[in-house]
């Protein structure tokens, strides 16, 4: 009778447990297209031009998203989650926007073949890529150009954007636009340091 009892508890909480949790996952994506313009006439690299690699700090290498309560207190959105790693994203986000801007579609991701010869190759060190106490989306960007294996470019990079502090669709277009600035960026520094 006892066992009866702490079965049927058990599957009580269980349900609680479930039922608390039923709220669906939503998944999001970014983008780095937003407010594109067809590239001014300037040189287009010639080359390959190989980006990556793309690292991001370990507070965002995770599913959920995230989001400032304070300048050093986060909170993880369990049911606001990234549809595929941050870091992957990212890089395919740029991937697809830059060739556009530069005129050339000789664009390859890290990690390509150890024998690949890469003209240009862009890489990114992600410090911080949030949506603030404030409602505000920052990325912070430390990247570099090398051309045939020498620095030709190393910069740090700061974007904000006004975002949201509750509506996750408007803190990922925020997001969007910071990452959508730092690929403009790159680009116009490419075209004009080739």
């Amino acid at each position: 009778m006892k066992s009866l009892s702490v079965l049927a508890c058990s599957t009580l909480l269980l349900s609680a447990c479930m039922h608390h949790d039923s709220k669906p996952i939503q998944f999001y994506r970014l983008t780095a297209d937003i407010g594109l313009s067809s590239p001014p006439p300037a040189p287009i690299p010639e080359g390959i031009i190989g980006l990556g690699p793309i690292h991001i700090p370990d507070y965002l290498n995770r599913p959920q998203m995230m989001v400032g309560l304070t300048e050093h207190q986060f909170k993880q959105a369990e049911h606001h989650r990234w549809a595929e790693r941050l870091d992957q994203n990212i890089a395919l986000a740029l991937f697809k926007a830059l060739p556009s801007q530069l005129g050339s579609n000789r664009m390859i991701r890290h990690p390509w073949p150890q024998r690949q010869v890469v003209d240009y190759q862009i890489s990114i060190d992600i410090v911080e890529f949030h949506v603030d106490a404030t409602g505000q989306s920052r990325l912070i960007a430390q990247w570099s150009i090398k051309h045939k294996d020498q620095t030709i470019v190393e910069k740090r990079s700061v974007y904000q954007a006004s975002a949201s502090t509750s509506d996750y669709d408007t803190m990922v277009a925020a997001q969007s636009l910071c990452l959508s600035q730092l690929g403009q960026e790159i680009a116009a520094t490419l075209r004009k340091n080739q």
